[in-house]
């Protein structure tokens, strides 16, 4: 090939790269936006919920071992499928507005067989999601949703009820899953400082009072029944004040309690406010029956607390709770005769 032939063959290809190089930045300037507009994921999961958060008015919660309802009333949130128990106001809150900011990220799969490894399966087949379905006053549905696994970057795995297209999701969603989680069960806390005297009517032994003998004293002293003394200083204190704070297990009904009350504990506060704990045993568990009785006007507010919260319903006890509730006053003392007495 001559000089000149093999200049022009080169200058030939030259623009014939160029050619190929300009076609290919135009496309993608022209079609790499438009992919990538055509795949975003949409602004919300819950465009009705995050256009009106403020009217849920019932919130149903599944898993694979329980399911429970929520419902608004005009005083608040209760647990409808716990005879109206009252519910956590604030949480009901941070979960409609943590569903509401759902950020879809992207895609996952839709394949129904892969949805147990994101933790999708529905609930109601036995699988390992939870499903939170959310609807307004007209019963018109808000969001449905399985929630799955979140990952240790927080974002979550989730999917419509009615769809098995996956998302993962960003934001942050409080514990929930549980009644147990809806149901404030710490509320009687009386205060170990404020306990002036506890009456203990154990399941087996006789019943015995101990009592602060002065509000500046850290002990309590026993009181009765006569001829008997503590093991040791302050060796009633952990049954006199495990009313300063207590957290319960679990709530039913009273009327789904039944059978006597076995054992009980009462206790009076500085100000006069009494309260009485009735314990019977149902399922294999102690439970209690609340009664609050306000002895002063300092007291009747907190009586009236109580009682709204306490009314109709049985509180279930764990373990170390009901031991230091009902201790056997053997447990705590020995009889000034080296018998016991009756």
């Amino acid at each position: 090939m001559s000089a000149p032939a093999k200049r022009r063959g080169q200058v030939l290809a030259a623009l014939a790269i160029a050619g190929v190089l300009l076609v290919t930045g135009l496309a993608a300037t022209f079609l790499e936006p438009s992919a990538a507009v055509s795949g975003a994921p949409p602004a919300t999961l819950t465009p009705l919920l995050a256009a009106a958060p403020e009217s849920v008015a019932e919130i149903s919660v599944t898993t694979s071992t329980e399911t429970f309802q929520l419902r608004r009333t005009l005083e608040g949130w209760v647990l409808a499928s716990h005879d109206d128990y009252e519910a956590d106001a604030a949480l009901a809150g941070r979960l409609v507005a943590a569903l509401a900011s759902l950020e879809p990220i992207g895609k996952r799969t839709r394949l129904a067989r892969r949805h147990v490894a994101l933790s999708l399966g529905d609930p109601e087949n036995g699988g390992n999601a939870t499903r939170v379905t959310l609807l307004d006053h007209n019963q018109r549905q808000l969001a449905d949703f399985l929630i799955g696994r979140q990952r240790p970057d927080g974002q979550i795995y989730v999917r419509r009820a009615d769809d098995d297209q996956t998302w993962l999701a960003g934001g942050y969603l409080p514990e929930f899953a549980s009644a147990a989680d809806w149901m404030q069960l710490e509320f009687l806390s009386l205060g170990r400082e404020a306990i002036r005297e506890a009456c203990i009517m154990p399941e087996d032994g006789p019943a015995y009072c101990l009592e602060r003998r002065l509000l500046s004293s850290p002990s309590f002293d026993l009181v009765s029944p006569r001829g008997w003394t503590l093991v040791s200083p302050g060796a009633g204190d952990g049954v006199a004040t495990v009313l300063g704070r207590l957290r319960f297990r679990d709530v039913r009904p009273l009327r789904d309690v039944r059978g006597p009350d076995i054992a009980g504990h009462r206790v009076t506060t500085i100000n006069g406010l009494e309260v009485t704990l009735s314990i019977r045993q149902a399922d294999n568990r102690y439970w209690a029956h609340i009664v609050a009785v306000a002895h002063s006007d300092a007291a009747r507010p907190d009586a009236i607390r109580l009682n709204e919260r306490a009314d109709r319903f049985a509180f279930a006890l764990s373990d170390l709770s009901l031991d230091r509730l009902i201790r056997p006053l053997a447990d705590i003392a020995i009889p000034d005769s080296g018998e016991d007495r009756p």
